[in-house]
């Protein structure tokens, strides 16, 4: 099974300058792990005896690892040691195209054109392209007749094996129709949301339950599965702050971005199964601490230790010229202590929030306007719900998370971190200016 464009990958400059040797090593420095021995996987780091003598008993049982799911069925892998050895292992880089598998093919959904989607072609093709080139940044409310939804809805559809679906509230007709109709074609769909959005009148998820989808919710009365985001066939994911709802497509500011880095859709493949397995015992999922893999980390919550937004805080105080903010609700102390700061050191600091969060006792907007920094909020009745970061023209952060404790202590959340990534920052900065520049935004207090 190989690369369906081997012209883009390195699969077939590796057939044309290496002869082949009996080494598990590629070219790219990955182990491939349907070669490799115990002793090779005991030469990755975190990697001990035990679990690589279980992977070799699992694959001389079972066959050759053809995707993700069939690595997390290795018994006493974990998610801790899938964690560890994604980053570091393909499966395969021989060049054979005659072993593709048409169940999991879909032409164009690899950002290098190639047709396969599943866990090989996404590694074998990684090395070879900039999956950053690839990202899509879609902002709503949708007035474009219908384009930006229509966008989501090819994506959604796009989808050939699984979609994981992580979404605070689902009650679009059309959105929920592609879990429906992709149900319906064999697609594995699996949805997490939140208990107290599903009792709503006009939840669809009672809707999916009668059609037979796999559904979990929370059972948290006080905090919230807020996660807003897609994992496609395990080589896409759409995240942002969009809801699933006619108000956030059609009347808010909102956002979705659609990305193809292999590594990034491997971290929210890990954080549903993380919340899925919780959500079947009705216990909290505790996110572990998030890194950095290169110029892009993959931030969840709750995580008590703060050490995930402590990361966001590096960012903002990393900063050298400007910080655009729009957030829905903004009451983080230590992140607000932050803008304060760099605002006195000369920086431009912008900031955009809800005018109704912005009146909410225990807000910051307030103390920020009153420490001179320009606050703007929207005089609608439809909710500013973005909850992005521009710094320096260049680093963006994006996702569920709103600056609170509650989103760091208490709920699923998610954030993105993309550093150096001036292209998705100029697009977040457009949106950032249309608001600021509307007449549906002044000044706070105006």
């Amino acid at each position: 099974m190989g690369c369906c464009n081997a012209s883009c990958c390195q699969f077939s400059s590796m057939a044309d300058s290496e002869e082949s040797d009996s080494s598990s090593s590629t070219a790219s420095g990955l182990l491939n792990i349907n070669e490799a021995t115990v002793e090779d996987l005991m030469a990755l780091p975190g990697i001990g005896r035990r679990k690589a003598e279980s992977i070799v008993a699992y694959r001389e049982e079972n066959g050759r690892f053809e995707s993700l799911e069939d690595l997390q069925a290795v018994p006493g892998l974990g998610r801790r040691g899938l964690e560890k050895l994604v980053d570091m292992i393909t499966l395969d880089e021989s060049g054979d195209q005659s072993g593709c598998l048409a169940s999991c093919c879909h032409a164009g959904s690899l950002a290098c054109g190639c047709c396969c989607s599943c866990f090989m072609c996404m590694r074998g093709c990684w090395p070879s392209i900039d999956p950053g080139s690839h990202d899509e940044a879609l902002f709503f409310p949708d007035d474009s007749a219908g384009s930006r939804l229509d966008r989501l809805l090819d994506v959604l559809a796009s989808a050939r094996r699984s979609l994981d679906v992580a979404v605070f509230s689902i009650s679009h007709k059309r959105l929920a129709a592609a879990l429906v109709q992709a149900h319906r074609r064999g697609v594995l769909v699996r949805v997490l949301s939140d208990d107290m959005q599903a009792k709503q009148q006009n939840s669809a998820v009672p809707e999916l339950r009668r059609e037979g989808l796999q559904l979990r919710l929370d059972a948290s009365e006080k905090f919230h599965m807020h996660h807003k985001f897609v994992v496609v066939d395990g080589a896409a994911l759409i995240s942002g702050s969009l809801n699933w709802t006619h108000a956030a497509v059609e009347r808010g500011n909102e956002n979705a971005t659609i990305c193809r880095r292999p590594a990034l859709c491997n971290r929210f493949a890990l954080e549903f199964e993380r919340v899925w397995a919780a959500f079947r015992t009705g216990t909290v999922a505790q996110a572990p601490p998030a890194e950095f893999d290169g110029n892009v980390a993959a931030l969840f919550f709750p995580e008590p230790q703060m050490k995930n937004v402590g990361l966001i805080l590096t960012e903002l105080q990393s900063a050298r010229s400007s910080i655009e903010l729009a957030i829905f609700t903004l009451t983080l102390d230590m992140l607000v202590d932050t803008l304060i700061q760099k605002h006195k050191a000369g920086l431009r600091v912008r900031i955009i929030t809800d005018n109704r969060q912005a009146a909410v006792p225990g807000a910051d907007a307030q103390r920020l306007c009153d420490r001179g920094l320009e606050v703007r909020t929207d005089k609608s009745w439809y909710a500013m719900h973005h909850k992005f970061a521009v710094i320096d023209k260049q680093t963006v952060i994006n996702g569920s998370f709103n600056w609170t404790a509650q989103a760091t202590k208490g709920n699923q959340e998610d954030a993105i971190i993309f550093r150096g990534e001036k292209r998705l920052a100029a697009a977040f900065l457009t949106e950032f200016d249309r608001m600021w520049e509307s007449e549906s935004f002044k000044p706070l207090g105006a």
